[in-house]
């Protein structure tokens, strides 16, 4: 990479980096996915018992397993709010960054044209 002129700093070129806008769209539909499949699975796992499962080992395992991993889960259902949140924002920013510099391109084609 070219240095900048700031020691230690390069420049970054425009092949290094890029946004797969389409690829964060899937990633938020998946963590989407991901937090209602935990949601559910918890809420199931809630309601079951011996008279609609048949056991009550497998009732007692599900319920051993939901005390221990409430806290947890409801930990990672926050952190993947949080990721989402975060992700739509970067959406937003992108759009907004690329709006401006088409105005900025359409300007400035619009000036070159009239000279």
């Amino acid at each position: 990479m070219p240095d900048n002129g700031i020691t230690g700093v390069r420049a970054m070129g425009a092949e290094m980096f890029k946004v797969d806008i389409e690829q964060m769209r899937a990633m938020i539909t998946k963590l989407w996915a991901a937090e209602a499949a935990m949601r559910d699975a918890m809420h199931v796992m809630g309601v079951i018992s011996p008279e609609n499962v048949g056991t009550e080992k497998l009732d007692d395992a599900c319920n051993g397993f939901q005390k221990k991993w409430k806290y947890g889960l409801g930990q990672i259902e926050k952190d993947i709010d949080a990721t989402i949140k975060g992700l739509d924002e970067v959406l937003d920013l992108y759009a907004e960054v690329e709006a401006a510099l088409a105005d900025l391109f359409r300007k400035q084609a619009e000036m070159l044209k009239a000279k």
